[in-house]
């Protein structure tokens, strides 16, 4: 075998392993970035459905629900593109279908929760906050137009603020009936504030006719009823203070 075809073979065989090094590294490479954006992909697609799942449906309205859920369906479609053999991305993929033709057949529409202790409604108000981030975000990536996102923040708006006026009239029933005419009066003169700066358009008249009878019949009560330890009323009102001052932050923030 001549020199020249010794010379040849060599430099053929070593840009065969060039080209293979360079092919496995660029399948490694595509390995890790598929990896990569099914994490984050199957990431998002949790907190959404987190969202939907812990967040009451009267507090999303439809058009919120909706568009989380086709969002949730678009990354699914995404995901099975990616590892088609999935199983569990097959599930959720019809799952999120599922939801979408139940909510737009009417279903899923439910009535305003009663807010039952502070953890249930700060994790709620939290979850609206992170709503409206995701929100904005949507917004940022033109996944909607500014007017549309700007009518969903509204809705979350409404929500944080009803979410809060739940949670301060079911502490004032819950203090009525256990005989404390002084802590119900004091959330129920809260909610018929913050009532009070949310009427314009008279939404809430109708409810804050309802709250005044109801303080009405306290006020009558309180002189029969015993006296709050003053630190109990203290450290309420501080927290019926902090919850508005962070309904405040919120309409500043957006609005």
């Amino acid at each position: 075998m001549s020199t020249e075809t010794i010379v040849l073979l060599s430099v053929a065989g070593l840009a065969a392993l060039v080209a293979l090094f360079y092919i496995s590294h660029t399948i490694e490479k595509q390995r890790r970035q598929n990896a990569l954006l099914i994490a984050n992909l199957s990431d998002f697609t949790y907190r959404l459905q987190r969202l939907l799942d812990v967040i009451p449906p009267a507090y999303l309205g439809r058009d919120i629900q909706l568009l989380l859920l086709n969002q949730i369906k678009k990354r699914m479609q995404r995901l099975q593109e990616l590892a088609p053999g999935n199983e569990k991305f097959r599930k959720k993929l019809d799952a999120a279908s599922a939801q979408i033709e139940d909510i737009k057949a009417g279903g899923g529409q439910t009535g305003k929760p009663q807010l039952k202790n502070p953890e249930e409604a700060n994790q709620i108000r939290a979850l609206l906050q992170e709503l409206g981030k995701v929100i904005e975000n949507f917004a940022r990536n033109k996944v909607l137009s500014p007017d549309s996102a700007r009518k969903h923040l509204q809705f979350i708006q409404a929500s944080f603020v009803d979410a809060n006026l739940n949670y301060l009239l079911q502490l004032g029933q819950t203090a009525h009936q256990e005989g404390k005419p002084k802590l119900a009066l004091l959330n129920y003169e809260k909610a018929l504030a913050e009532m009070k700066k949310h009427n314009g358009s008279g939404a809430y008249s109708a409810r804050m006719e309802q709250v005044m009878a109801q303080m009405e019949v306290l006020k009558a009560d309180q002189g029969q009823a015993p006296a709050r330890e003053p630190d109990a009323d203290n450290e309420l009102t501080q927290a019926m203070t902090e919850l508005l001052e962070e309904e405040d932050a919120w309409k500043k923030k957006y609005f």
